[in-house]
């Protein structure tokens, strides 16, 4: 292909998803140049044949959500705008969408579609009757399946969210990609033995409620086989829910051993979960997204990737793809079960990180999935 377009209204940042088929697009066209808003202060390296280009003053998400609709009716302008510059060029071959907003976006510039492929990825669904009426993201739901009827290929991270699209063209071929990480990535040597004594563990998302949190953190009042608990979470938090967790520490005396790791460059994420030694990859919410994260929840692959055994939710989305795995423990979430897992991960940890990686080089990495599809999407294009 000589040149892509990716258009996501989120920086690619925070959506590694997107960073991995970047990486992959890179090898196998001319050019790749990624729209995006403003949102992180840190950039992936990409190749030198990727041009990211940001649209609007940069802002943090969280603080976007603040913003007066008229400002962001502004930036989902510009966006528009850049996107229409770039996804008219002579060489352009595909225009990938990466969620609804982009997808609304290019809907408003359909007309340029001749000759050029159209891949509308899904990776979030949005629920327009959770959506303030006329914002930005009731109208990209509202006009998602209009708009769908103006694209050539359609993916989602996972088979479950297929009921979702009922409508979708039968003529359209559908792909089923995984959010596993790429090989391009995760690349850290991992480490074979735990240290001074320590097993860290780590959450790494948006960190809310839902994911045995407080849990965990009552249980770090305890030893396990001679081994201190250390809990690592890193993301996003509201002031709020890191208060609360603060204060739940405090009430054990456990405040030492809950450590806090902001939001940063994806490129710093495999270096500090490969630090690690057990993964948090609970999900007991209810929500739709919550309910299809097999195959779609990125961090439980990462953990994988970096040699972390994971301990997951008992409920039959994670068992039916995990299951079968070594180093997948699964828990109802409470202290009494989450000890007990951890208990059977320390017995054997050298095995289950090589196990977890090993299945990673193997089949649970992004390559694996999206390739196949590219060149599907590469031999239609003349």
């Amino acid at each position: 292909m000589k040149r892509v377009v990716v258009a996501i209204y989120i920086d690619p940042d925070f959506f590694p998803p997107t960073i991995n088929a970047i990486l992959n697009l890179a090898e196998h066209s001319e050019e790749v140049v990624v729209i995006s808003r403003n949102n992180s202060l840190g950039n992936y390296p990409y190749p030198s044949n990727v041009r990211l280009k940001k649209t609007g003053k940069q802002v943090s998400v969280r603080d976007s959500e603040k913003q007066p609709a008229w400002l962001k009716l502004l930036y989902f302008f510009q966006f528009t705008v850049s996107l229409l510059r770039e996804a008219k060029h002579t060489n352009t071959s595909l225009v990938l969408l990466y969620d609804p907003f982009a997808l609304f976006s290019f809907f408003m510039i359909r007309g340029i579609r001749r000759k050029r492929k159209v891949w509308y990825h899904n990776h979030d669904m949005p629920d327009k009757y959770m959506q303030r009426k006329y914002s930005l993201g009731y109208m990209a739901s509202k006009y998602e399946a209009k708009a769908m009827k103006h694209i050539d290929f359609f993916s989602l991270p996972s088979k479950e969210r297929l009921q979702y699209y009922k409508a979708v063209d039968a003529a359209i071929p559908v792909f089923v990609l995984p959010n596993y990480p790429s090989l391009k990535v995760y690349n850290q040597p991992v480490k074979n033995t735990t240290e001074n004594s320590k097993i860290k563990i780590i959450y790494q998302g948006f960190i809310g409620k839902g994911h045995a949190l407080e849990e965990c953190i009552e249980l770090l009042q305890e030893k396990i086989q001679g081994y201190e608990l250390n809990l690592v979470l890193k993301g996003s938090v509201t002031p709020g829910y890191k208060l609360a967790l603060n204060t739940l520490a405090e009430k054990y005396n456990v405040a030492n051993k809950l450590i806090w790791k902001d939001i940063g460059p994806y490129y710093e994420l495999p270096a500090l979960t490969a630090s690690c030694d057990i993964g948090i990859g609970i999900n007991m919410n209810n929500d739709i997204v919550s309910q299809a994260q097999g195959t779609a929840s990125n961090k439980i692959y990462e953990y994988a990737a970096s040699g972390l055994p994971v301990i997951l939710y008992n409920s039959s989305q994670f068992t039916q793809y995990l299951e079968k795995y070594d180093w997948a423990f699964f828990t109802d979430g409470s202290v009494k079960s989450l000890k007990e897992n951890i208990e059977a991960i320390v017995k054997d940890v050298p095995s289950l990180r090589e196990s977890a990686q090993l299945n990673f080089r193997q089949s649970l990495n992004f390559e694996k999935y999206f390739m196949p599809v590219l060149n599907i999407v590469s031999r239609s294009i003349t």
